[in-house]
């Protein structure tokens, strides 16, 4: 458990708890001693502990007064809402904005001392390219595909996650792997050539990721309240708690030299949702990215499968995220 004697103690909301990066995060600020309310439709579902408190609100049906009264009281509010985890029925662009925008207005009101947006990595620009955005790269998309699927513990995220998303991942990876050692056939290269021809034209996945592009306007330049855009790096899944990562300000993070865009494959930069919490925490703990766009990455290096999700349980379990 992190030291918090010298720390100051923070009333801090999170939309989304249960969720994929909720849930990592709610847990790392528990463990350092933070009072965590989580607001969502079942927030009980993260577990029972003295410093959370479930706080059961859609977000989707609420209007902005009555999204304000849940909010009133925090100091912290870290927005990680995200629809994409129910399937492909909920990527939809319209409905993410407007919840967004619900969202921002309603902390405003109830005058929440920080928001934290939790965004994608597709309102990062792409080096050395002026305002270029990473999906408006083609080659930024393959490699992205190419590098979640490249991953044994992402493509198993995305099999338990999205269905047949994942199951087509699932296709896609071991094809490649064949390509790879040697041992294409066919029938394999067909499924590569099937799969990355959707991905260049017809990828549904895109519908949210615009989404999560265009939210980043709500927030550039707005002075009217405290806020910070995180955008995870391109290869986000889950993994292990190193406790360590990187920081880019508005540019996607790259290996390699930094500044070039060209020959993206292998290049893309991750972070465990477990290290992307523990970002988060440290900015809410010592705020230092206000009114900033930004990134973090970190080692991923370790590709076991580990939980989409952790539980309050855990802290005391073999299960843990430390």
């Amino acid at each position: 458990m992190a030291d918090t004697s010298q720390k100051e103690t923070r009333q801090i909301g999170v939309i989304g708890p249960a969720g994929f990066g909720g849930s990592y995060l709610c847990m790392e600020l528990i463990n350092r001693g933070h009072k965590v309310v989580g607001i969502s439709r079942r927030p009980e579902s993260l577990g029972q502990h003295p410093l959370y408190t479930p706080r059961p609100a859609d977000v989707n049906a609420l209007d902005i007064d009555e999204l304000a009264e849940q909010f009133k009281g925090l100091d912290v509010l870290v927005n990680e809402y995200g629809p994409h985890s129910a399937g492909h029925e909920a990527l939809q662009y319209m409905p993410f904005l407007e919840v967004t925008r619900k969202v921002i207005l309603a902390a405003r009101k109830a005058k929440v001392g920080y928001f934290v947006m939790v965004g994608g990595c597709g309102s990062l620009y792409m080096p050395n390219r002026g305002h270029q955005c990473v999906l408006e790269s083609k080659d930024w998309w393959l490699a992205y595909r190419r590098g979640i699927a490249d991953s044994e513990a992402h493509t198993v995220y995305m099999e338990e996650r999205l269905g047949p998303m994942g199951s087509g991942l699932r296709a896609y990876r071991n094809a490649r792997r064949s390509e790879r050692e040697g041992r294409a056939t066919d029938a394999s290269r067909l499924v590569i050539k099937e799969y990355e021809d959707y991905v260049m034209s017809n990828d549904r996945a895109l519908v949210f990721v615009t989404a999560c592009r265009t939210s980043f306007m709500f927030f550039d330049g707005n002075t009217q309240f405290k806020w910070t855009f995180v955008s995870p790096s391109a290869l986000y899944r889950p993994g292990k708690r190193t406790g360590q990562y990187g920081i880019r300000f508005n540019l996607l993070p790259l290996k390699g030299d930094e500044d070039d865009p060209t020959n993206l494959e292998g290049r893309l930069h991750g972070i465990s949702a477990a290290d992307l919490g523990v970002a988060i925490a440290d900015e809410i703990e010592n705020p230092t990215k206000e009114g900033k766009h930004w990134s973090a990455y970190g080692d991923l290096s370790d590709d076991q499968p580990t939980p989409s999700y952790v539980l309050l349980s855990d802290l005391s379990s073999s299960r843990t995220i430390r």
